[in-house]
């Protein structure tokens, strides 16, 4: 080892030797292009979509020229939010094992992708319920003005007659007026309807929930906002909230200095937004960890991520006949009396399953349960056993959609819907092997994120390991992981390692850099 040691050497010497072995590597070979490897994924079948939805999803994401899958999770969330906890299922026939169908989805794309066009339109017949509610709230907002003012006339009358009464004058005495004071009703202050919200307080989440008891929509269209706002030092109690929102059914009661108590007995969040694929890869490492999991990610059961669409120029009209047929079923859904359309009454209306679509829920749990056995990634399967709620949530909101849109007269949830839902499942787990396939090869993606690097210009000709992690760079904090990504890019014709000797130390393993992967590639 030590005949490897210099005894004698300056920075021209370095010079000199990086002039020869650049000389050497004139002929550059062609770089190979650098890409992640992903999981095939299902295509998804129009045919799972609630009937009044397929026309509207199937247009807007053609002239957008965009998977419809990212419109579809969009839609079906938005319309599980309305739903929310105003009505559940009891996926078996005796237990009283009772789901909320408020759901978590996620659009994982690359920039440029055109997700958020597309998670808009999804969200946008919530838009137009809020408008139309704000507008009603206005109006009676002007009407309580004035009852107010009636209110504060009539008080101050009842104050001044008791002043007189109190002298033995007037002609009324004090108990009287004390209960004709005690008989005036105070005008409440109307409420606004709410449906969605894009950025609240968890405090001003949970007065919103106290006036909007079915739940509400957190739609952030770049999730990594909220996700990085929870990891912050004093904000574990957001994190906690919203993984107990996940649920649908739990209550909380705050208190707060200025704005007092408030409780609220239904504790429904449904979430919507899109992330990059790069930016996810800490949560999804996150989740592999036993200290560091708390199920965040697993709760994100419509997570998807479709193969970017070809694209191509369309400049159509609108199907303004699909988009208003399915807006009228968002309508509905959100004026729907549950109880008229055949469901169950309880704490909150609920429905079953007939014959049929139960047998097909049990044939399909029992092959869950079946699957969960398998010697799989343990966060892959954490997340597939999440499920368990999602099959029945999708088969109620597709029932109760077909109901709004005059498709079906109400009654159980049929064979038909219980069908679709275990086809969206089987869907979704494609695209979930998918997702969390990423974190398999961590050599690769860490190479990925290095070519990036390189392309800008980040590091120069004569580079070692060390300069790479001690910079911070995403995926690339660790020796190990910067090796592996510095081996895959040997490999591919973007690097060319050497040995540049030191003096009285071993020589350091430094790396050139090819300049063709400077040109277009």
């Amino acid at each position: 080892m030590g005949q490897n040691i210099v005894e004698k050497f300056t920075p021209e010497d370095e010079a000199i030797i990086l002039d020869t072995i650049q000389a050497e590597t004139t002929a550059w070979p062609d770089p190979e292009p650098v890409k992640a490897i992903l999981l095939p994924v299902e295509q998804l079948p129009l045919e799972i979509l609630p009937d009044p939805f397929r026309d509207w999803i199937a247009d807007s994401s053609y002239r957008m020229q965009v998977k419809p899958d990212i419109v579809a999770i969009g839609a079906m969330v938005a319309a599980g939010a309305l739903i929310g906890a105003g009505c559940n299922i009891k996926p078996k026939q005796k237990d009283s094992w009772t789901v909320t169908p408020n759901l978590w989805g996620c659009a994982i794309s690359e920039p440029g992708t055109l997700k958020t066009p597309a998670l808009a339109e999804a969200v946008s017949p919530l838009v137009e319920l809020e408008k139309d509610a704000k507008k009603i709230y206005d109006d009676e907002l002007t009407f309580y003005e004035a009852e107010k003012e009636v209110f504060k006339a009539q008080r101050d009358g009842i104050k001044n007659q008791m002043q007189v009464a109190a002298k033995g004058k007037g002609s009324k005495d004090l108990e009287t007026l004390k209960q004709d004071y005690m008989g005036l009703d105070e005008p409440e202050k109307p409420i606004w309807k709410r449906f969605k919200t894009n950025d609240s307080t968890i405090e001003m989440l949970s007065v919103l929930l106290e006036q909007n008891p079915r739940g509400l929509l957190l739609f952030r269209d770049e999730m990594i906002g909220l996700l990085s706002s929870w990891d912050q030092q004093g904000r574990e109690a957001d994190r906690a909230f919203f993984l107990e929102a996940w649920n649908g059914y739990g209550s909380i009661t705050t208190d707060r200095i200025g704005r007092g108590t408030t409780h609220c007995n239904n504790l429904c969040i449904s979430l919507l937004g899109s992330i990059q694929p790069a930016k996810l890869l800490a949560y999804l490492y996150q989740a592999t960890s036993a200290l560091e999991n708390d199920g965040l990610i697993q709760r994100m059961q419509l997570m998807v991520y479709p193969d970017s669409e070809k694209w191509q120029l369309v400049d159509e009209y609108p199907d303004k006949q699909a988009k208003n047929r399915a807006f009228s079923v968002f309508k509905k859904i959100a004026e729907m009396n549950f109880i008229e359309h055949g469901a169950s009454s309880g704490i909150a209306p609920y429905f079953h399953f007939n014959n049929q679509g139960q047998e097909v829920f049990y044939q399909w749990l029992n092959e869950l349960q079946n699957m969960l056995q398998a010697d799989e990634n343990p966060v892959l399967l954490e997340h597939l056993a999440k499920y368990r709620s999602l099959m029945p949530s999708l088969a109620l909101i597709d029932h109760i959609a077909n109901i709004a849109g005059g498709h079906r007269q109400g009654g159980p949830i049929p064979l038909e819907s219980a069908e679709r839902a275990a086809a969206w499942c089987d869907y979704l787990e494609s695209h979930a092997r998918r997702i969390y396939g990423m974190i398999g090869n961590t050599g690769q993606r860490a190479a990925i994120e290095l070519s990036k690097k390189l392309k800008n210009k980040k590091l120069q000709d004569g580079f070692s390991v060390r300069d790479i992690y001690q910079r911070g760079w995403h995926l690339l904090t660790s020796r190990e992981i910067v090796k592996e990504a510095v081996e895959e890019l040997e490999e591919a014709n973007w690097l060319k390692g050497y040995q540049m000797p030191i003096e009285g130390r071993q020589p350091k393993s430094c790396y050139l850099i090819n300049p063709k992967i400077f040109l277009n590639m």
